[in-house]
């Protein structure tokens, strides 16, 4: 039978979000429910409470001191943290009674060393790291010790019902065959060959131009009209925005030819399509 920890607590008069000016007095708010009676605020200090938390973990049985009606045993039910800081916002007392059992979720403490991890290069599968119990709660368990020398060999498992508890006193509530760890052999993953990048079709000049496309470069355009279809980057005679450039700078049909050339082309070109 454990022996309860003595922690001093005082009813606490501070509520709601006031509650903050009691942690920059360094108090940790608190609350006590549970046991056919309502709840009471508490707190206590927030330093020694850290320090004792460190060693009870929420499966001691707890004496709280300082509140009327004498000494409460308690459990401790839960403890908030700031997310980013990790400091102690709040804790919650469980009244519980010495005469009637109670549920908690006790730890598994694993010691010494497997021989098949060791000699064997295996790895350690935790597939619990705690068990919930039915006991008294003077009879709670800190841990439980999980003995990992007896992994002898590769897939070599322990399961709950080979933890070491004494069952006079403590009922294990998990499934006997649930495994709680195993040893397993290390997988190593084949490495893929990396692969190779395949040009572009078109040769050089495809490349280019996919090359071009990709970093934004600067687009050909027919000097005449300013478009900047296909045809007008291809330098080829007609775009389609016009059947010929005027000034004839860009298209092949005017290339080559004077100013007169170049007109008596577009007037024949156009009564063609008239």
């Amino acid at each position: 039978m454990a022996e309860a920890q003595k922690l001093s607590v005082r009813p606490r008069q501070v509520l709601g979000k006031k509650v903050n000016t009691l942690r920059r007095q360094g108090l940790l708010p608190g609350v006590v429910f549970g046991g056919h009676a309502d709840s009471t605020p508490v707190e206590t200090d927030q330093h020694a409470f850290e320090l004792s938390y460190r060693r009870w973990g929420n499966t001691t049985l707890l004496s709280l001191t300082g509140l009327d009606g004498g000494e409460v045993p308690a459990l401790i039910y839960d403890v908030s943290r700031d997310p980013v800081s990790g400091r102690m916002l709040h804790v919650d007392f469980a009244r519980v009674s010495l005469t009637e059992k109670t549920h908690a979720d006790v730890p598994l403490h694993f010691v010494n060393e497997s021989p098949a991890v060791r000699t064997l290069g295996a790895v350690l599968l935790h597939a619990r790291s705690e068990v919930s119990v039915e006991a008294f709660p003077q009879d709670i368990p800190h841990s439980i010790e999980v003995d990992l020398s007896g992994l002898l060999e590769i897939d070599d498992a322990i399961f709950v019902r080979d933890l070491k508890v004494d069952a006079t006193l403590i009922q294990i509530e998990n499934d006997p065959d649930e495994l709680v760890v195993k040893a397993v052999p290390v997988k190593v993953e084949e490495e893929k060959p990396a692969e190779v990048a395949v040009p572009a079709e078109g040769g050089r000049r495809g490349r280019r131009r996919g090359r071009g496309r990709r970093t934004g470069g600067r687009r050909r355009r027919c000097k005449a009209c300013r478009c900047g279809c296909e045809a007008c980057r291809r330098g080829r005679e007609t775009c389609r925005r016009r059947r010929g450039c005027r000034q004839g700078r860009t298209s092949q049909s005017f290339r080559g030819k004077g100013p007169e050339e170049g007109l008596a082309t577009r007037e024949r070109r156009r009564s063609e399509v008239v």
